[in-house]
């Protein structure tokens, strides 16, 4: 099964696993990551406030250069007991944002802005993520390698920190970075694409 758009189809994220789900849908697109810096969570009143913002900062920025085209926006975030935890900036941050998880629930969010022209829409998938009890050896040893620092809350339920995780209730690939299956039914009820055959659009 494959989908086919009338549309240059825009992904505004260099996230190489944005980029893996995007291409389930089968449609060609062009990765035009955002340049801007995101806002500080502390700006804004709620942990959803701020990553609808910067999902829609990323995709707004880069439509203002691509009239024609469908420019897919997103933002993930790990939120815990109403603190945010972004990319760690260090060894010592992701250890203690990895401790702080380690026997806990927390909250990914992954907010998506699609924008065409003077179209926009946002939406966002919620998911519970409950970590094991981690041995302080594990996150020692976790922290030694590269993955954690490119991913919010410090860890990437697709890499081997999965292995920490317990239980998720909700979209997996929401927490892995896009949540793909919504965003096929947005873009298809909005009508960017159609599937391939079909002669009509979804």
């Amino acid at each position: 099964m494959k989908f086919k758009s009338d549309f240059p189809i825009i992904l505004a994220s260099q996230s190489p696993r944005r980029q893996e789900l995007l291409g389930m849908l089968g449609v060609g697109f062009q990765v035009i990551p955002s340049t801007t810096d995101e806002p500080a969570p502390e700006k804004f009143g709620t942990a959803l406030g701020y990553v609808l913002a910067c999902a829609a900062q990323k995709a707004q920025e880069v439509a203002a250069g691509q009239k024609e085209a469908v420019v897919i926006g997103s933002d993930t975030i790990v939120v815990l007991d109403g603190e945010v935890l972004l990319k760690p900036k260090n060894k010592k941050q992701a250890k203690n944002y990895l401790q702080k998880l380690s026997g806990n629930t927390h909250e990914v969010i992954t907010a998506v802005t699609v924008v065409q022209g003077n179209s926009e829409l946002s939406f966002h998938e919620a998911v519970k993520v409950t970590f094991y009890e981690l041995p302080e050896a594990w996150i020692d040893a976790y922290v030694e390698t590269e993955d954690p620092y490119d991913k919010a809350g410090a860890y990437g339920i697709q890499t081997v920190s999965g292995l920490f995780v317990k239980e998720i209730q909700g979209d997996y690939n929401a927490v892995v970075g896009l949540p793909v299956a919504a965003l096929t039914q947005k873009l298809a009820a909005a009508g960017f694409i159609s599937l391939e055959g079909s002669g009509v659009r979804c």
